[in-house]
């Protein structure tokens, strides 16, 4: 049973990103983009037909208890870590750091080696929105800047080898993607965003 999930939400995402896609050559042709999120009803409605119908066959006895899916541990590598409210994972170079912003106070911890951050304004106001929101992003979530993206290919083989799930890419970083997203999109999940205001709407839904 936990591979029919695996392959409906395999499934699920490969649609996301074939949306995604279509609204970015909309845009390029000068078409009017969508103000909300496509996405965030598509996600529930999914979750809650395989939890729905896993309940259904374990109820008629097709299923044991064991084999309903569980929810997913960490591997045990830096990105693929449950966030915390108020926190905010993100690359500059070969580093990944941690932003975690508490009692009005912010603190970036190198997670890879003793390097510093330079550029982290963005995540920063991403973690305060979070605090506001009382909301934690999305399980193994990056959001890069647009001087963090400027070696993208790089960048997201190391969220891949790094454990990370979702990655937040500034729009205009979105050709140097043109050749290689099909294969990218199958190990990670690619979010673009036109702006700041636009980040937050995507992750917080408001």
């Amino acid at each position: 049973m936990s591979d029919l999930s695996e392959l409906i939400k395999i499934n699920r995402n490969i649609e996301k990103q074939n949306e995604e896609i279509i609204r970015l050559l909309k845009k390029i042709a000068g078409e009017k983009e969508e103000p909300k999120d496509p996405f965030a009803l598509d996600k529930e409605m999914s979750r809650m037909f395989v939890s729905k119908m896993v309940e259904d066959l374990a109820e008629k006895g097709l299923i044991d208890e064991e084999s309903k899916p569980v929810e997913q541990t960490s591997s045990g590598l830096p990105l693929d870590i449950v966030h915390d409210v108020g926190e905010v994972i993100f690359i500059e170079g070969d580093d990944i750091f941690k932003l975690s912003v508490k009692n009005n106070e912010t603190t970036v911890d190198n997670l890879t080696s003793d390097g510093e951050a330079h550029d982290f304004k963005l995540q920063e106001m991403i973690a305060n929105e979070s605090i506001k929101n009382n909301q934690s992003l999305d399980n193994g979530t990056v959001i890069l800047n647009e001087s963090q993206s400027k070696d993208l290919a790089e960048t997201l083989k190391m969220c891949v080898e790094n454990g990370a799930k979702n990655v937040y890419v500034p729009l205009s970083e979105s050709k140097q993607l043109m050749w290689s997203l099909d294969a990218i999109r199958t190990k990670i999940n690619i979010d673009f965003y036109k702006d700041e205001d636009f980040l937050i709407e995507k992750i917080f839904g408001r």
